[in-house]
Formats: C-alpha cells, sequence, structure tokens
C-alpha cells in the first residue's frame, strides 16, 4: 500500500468513526421520546457520507470501478430514502 493510500485510509476511517459518534450523540437525545423528523433526516444525511466513505475507501473503489461503487452507493440510498418515507407516513 502506497504512503498516499495509507494516509488517505487513515483520514478516511477517522472521518467514518467521528461521524458516527456525532449521529448517536445526536440519537441518543431523544431517549424515550419520538426523534424530530429534522434530526431523522439529519442522521440519514451522515449515513449516506459514511457509506460513501466505505465504499470509496475502504472497498478501494476509489477511481477504479466508478459503476461498481455506484451501484454499491445505491443500497444505501434506497434503505434511506425508505425509512425517510416510513417517517414520513407515520405524520400523517
Amino acid at each position: 500500500m502506497k504512503a498516499k493510500e495509507s494516509s488517505r485510509l487513515f483520514s478516511s476511517a477517522n472521518w467514518v468513526m467521528m461521524l458516527a459518534i456525532v449521529g448517536a450523540l445526536i440519537a441518543a437525545q431523544w431517549k424515550h421520546e419520538a426523534v424530530p423528523l429534522a434530526v431523522i433526516v439529519i442522521i440519514l444525511v451522515l449515513t449516506l457520507i459514511k457509506a460513501r466513505l466505505i465504499i470509496l475507501d475502504f472497498m478501494g473503489l476509489r477511481g477504479d470501478h466508478p459503476a461498481m461503487a455506484a451501484a454499491l452507493w445505491v443500497w444505501p440510498a434506497f434503505f434511506s430514502l425508505a425509512t425517510l418515507g416510513r417517517a414520513l407516513g407515520s405524520l400523517w
């Protein structure tokens, strides 16, 4: 592994851990209450950012296989939209 790739992977790991901690802290603010819709959207956006970092850096698809990276990224995007749809459905 080249030094640049190792540095990018280390930086990406730090970002993934930070995003996970921030998402957990945000979600922990509402222990036994309903989570507001804006908070759900924030958590889902953080999840999509983490998924993108994992797909590109940890799976090694940055620049090599853009079609495979896009296909893998569609799954978390689909489930995030499904979660958001379910949250919106519970409001009405």
